[in-house]
């Protein structure tokens, strides 16, 4: 049901206290969890879906953001385009297709990378997939 504690009756005021102060604290360290991934001088802060490149803020559309989000989370990993293409699975049933990856991924490369023709950070492995690679 989503309970965390419960108090039977009759109770004393400093026993409701107490525990709602230690539920206070476990909200706390749960709310302060890391929401940041950085990598190859690009920093995203997941909680406030902001992105920054050198300290730089980047503006990129939801699909883009997702894309890096999902890279970032899985550093030096050759991820096939149809897992790709999974992952960016919307509940509505719709989602993007192949051409469209290809056209998302170099807009993505445009905005991340020093020169986007010669990528050093968002690799293509022909025929399979995209490789994100950390320094």
């Amino acid at each position: 049901m989503g309970a965390d504690d419960y108090i039977t009756k009759p109770f004393k005021l400093n026993e409701l206290l107490s525990r709602i102060k230690a539920i206070l604290r476990r909200s706390l360290k749960f709310s302060k969890a890391d929401t940041t991934l950085e990598a190859n001088g690009i920093r995203i802060d997941t909680a406030e879906r902001l992105a920054w490149k050198n300290g730089e803020p980047i503006d990129l559309p939801l699909v883009e953001y997702k894309l890096l989000c999902l890279f970032m989370q899985n550093p030096n990993h050759l991820m096939p385009r149809e897992m790709i293409l999974d992952r960016m699975w919307d509940g509505n049933g719709n989602f993007v297709d192949d051409n469209t990856l290809s056209v998302y991924i170099r807009r993505l490369r445009n905005k991340i990378e020093d020169t986007p023709n010669a990528p050093k950070y968002l690799l293509t492995e022909r025929g399979i997939g995209y490789k994100w690679v950390v320094e």
